[in-house]
């Protein structure tokens, strides 16, 4: 999976994407530098199956046909070229896409190598002359010169590395959208997108609690939650409740309960709020109790309890018969 996929938000409102089809492009952009190149008779395309778009963008779609969709989207958009052979989708970028990748002043952030500049809608997939072991970089290179988007799952979480990149140069930059975690805090990062409602303020008390809540809810049920006055006094009361260490976390883990009484709710935050504690509980021990869960656990208990019962009558027998020798 995907930890973090940069958005060009500057292009994506140029060439009239949503949100969806923007995350979608900015995951495919990077495809080339680690997919597979395939060689068909109208050039090299790349390989890249609906399966491995929802595994690596799960917060995108879970369905194949949408994932399809989305790709013959961006093929209206004119970004990319579509193929196939008899078992997987192909694509390739095309002259347009790559301005993805280009400052304000036309030039590429990630300058291609020279060697390819003169190849069509196809970019690089490797270095010809890699740099020699021991050599500095030079000022603004990058030392990752493949994957340059975004961080795939092989990528060591705990160096917390930022490989995500400014749209423009300068101190009057536009300011990015905030990288969530979700659920957990060495968990994936995903870009908050911008059609999400509800407060936009980083530092509103109920910001990051709500983001989290709002995201899990859309990719539960492929639509946002509803935010009003109601709501935000709730997640408020939810937050003092639990701490704002911990509110958001138990609000996104509340999000995977399946229990019957919380489905047929939709997952209201009545739920979450009557139940606070209770769901921090399944949160910290990785619990997720429902009605099945908790009859199971009922009979254990119960199981438990007769066995201790009758442990008790076998040893009161047994202490009656020792004093009865003696008497």
């Amino acid at each position: 999976m995907q930890f973090t996929v940069t958005i060009n938000q500057v292009k994506a409102l140029e060439w009239g994407l949503n949100s969806q089809q923007a995350l979608l492009f900015a995951f495919v952009y990077g495809c080339p530098s680690w997919t597979k190149p395939i060689k068909t008779d109208d050039g090299i395309f790349f390989a890249l199956s609906k399966a491995k778009i929802i595994e690596e963008l799960p917060l995108l779609t879970d369905k194949p046909d949408t994932a399809y969709r989305m790709l013959k989207a961006l093929e209206e958009a004119g970004l990319i070229e579509l193929s196939s052979t008899s078992n997987i989708t192909l694509f390739r970028l095309t002259e347009k896409a790559i301005e993805w990748n280009q400052k304000l002043d036309g030039s590429e952030k990630y300058p291609t190598p020279p060697e390819n500049k003169g190849r069509k809608k196809i970019r690089s997939t490797s270095e010809k002359n890699p740099i020699k072991v021991g050599e500095k970089s030079e000022p603004g290179s990058e030392k990752s010169p493949t994957n340059q988007d975004t961080n795939h799952q092989g990528t060591n979480q705990g160096t917390n590395q930022d490989t995500s990149q400014d749209l423009q140069d300068g101190p009057d930059k536009p300011a990015r959208n905030l990288v969530l975690v979700v659920d957990r805090t060495d968990g994936p990062r995903v870009e908050i997108p911008a059609d999400m409602p509800g407060p936009k303020d980083q530092s509103c008390k109920t910001f990051k609690a709500w983001a989290n809540y709002a995201m899990a809810y859309r990719k539960r049920y492929s639509t946002w939650p509803v935010w009003n006055a109601k709501v935000g006094g709730q997640l408020g009361q939810l937050v003092d409740r639990l701490g704002a260490d911990v509110a958001h976390h138990v609000a996104a883990h509340f999000l995977k309960t399946s229990d019957a009484a919380v489905l047929r709710k939709c997952h209201s935050l009545n739920e979450l709020l009557a139940n606070a504690e209770s769901y921090h509980t399944q949160w910290v021990t990785g619990q997720r109790i429902n009605g099945t869960t908790a009859r199971q656990m009922e009979r254990t208990e119960a199981n438990v309890s007769a066995a201790e019962q009758a442990a008790q009558m076998v040893l009161a027998k047994r202490q009656a018969g020792d004093r009865n020798e003696y008497l």
